[in-house]
């Protein structure tokens, strides 16, 4: 079996908290988010084409350095037999399993859920489910999907989060872009919809300069420390059990 894989990170300690990771970018994404750092990975490009068996190579190589693998992207989620046959792999190696997704396929999640293959996901929560505002943030909508169809999806991701929250680590995921995803009210309205579940949710500094996708991003500047704790701040005064940090 093969996948586009666009690239491979043998150890990482800041991807997922506590645990040394492989990470693995699979390629090809359904969303087109202007302020998106992975550019290089939103393609399915023929380059990119790896044997499976390459990949597990590649896992057991750093098997006796890491705790776990973690599957990123691009979408890992649109290559589902790919990611579960890597996702077995993984745990019969004896290490930990967890997965960087926008949510959009919870078909996909669900089948990790089902077969006990993950332990931990973070869930980029892009904007406020509204279709206007989701839209411009994402740009998921295609002739064959709308973008409340995607919300849909999400929401259902959610869901199935909250059904098995007892034991999937859950991190949430929220980038402050100005001009883009930045109002009070639209994190209050993410903070809305998250609410109830076990899990943290970080809120993320847009740095800029890094290369984004739109190239106009490059030249904005990047919210201010303070600007987060204030929206953090807000969030808590109406939602005060949500665990929320800053990653600035």
């Amino acid at each position: 079996m093969q996948a586009y894989v666009g690239g491979i990170v043998p150890l990482s300690t800041v991807d997922w908290s506590a645990n040394v990771c492989t990470v693995i970018f699979f390629s090809g994404c359904d969303f087109r988010c202007p302020y998106c750092y992975n550019k290089d990975f939103i393609d399915f490009k023929e380059e990119f084409l790896k044997d499976l068996k390459d990949v597990k190579k590649e896992i057991i190589k750093n098997s006796g350095f890491i705790d776990a693998v973690l599957f990123s992207g691009g979408e890992a989620c649109l290559q589902r037999q790919a990611l579960l046959t890597l996702a077995r792999f993984t745990k019969k190696l004896g290490l930990k399993v967890g997965i960087e997704t926008n949510g959009s396929k919870p078909y996909s999640i669900k089948s990790l859920v089902n077969e006990n293959l993950l332990d931990f996901i973070a869930l980029d929560i892009k904007a406020p489910f509204k279709k206007e505002i989701f839209e411009k943030v994402t740009q998921s909508g295609t002739f064959f999907k709308r973008p409340e169809d995607v919300i849909k999806d999400i929401k259902q991701t959610i869901e199935i989060l909250k059904k098995n929250q007892d034991k999937i680590q859950i991190e949430l995921r929220t980038t402050v872009v100005p001009g883009l995803i930045f109002r009070k009210n639209d994190i209050l309205e993410i903070a809305k919809e998250i609410n109830g579940l076990n899990c943290r949710w970080v809120l993320q500094q847009f740095i800029s300069n890094k290369g984004t996708l739109d190239p106009k991003l490059n030249s904005i500047e990047s919210p201010t420390k303070k600007f987060l704790e204030n929206l953090k701040k807000e969030c808590q005064k109406k939602y005060s059990k949500l665990r929320i940090d800053i990653k600035a």
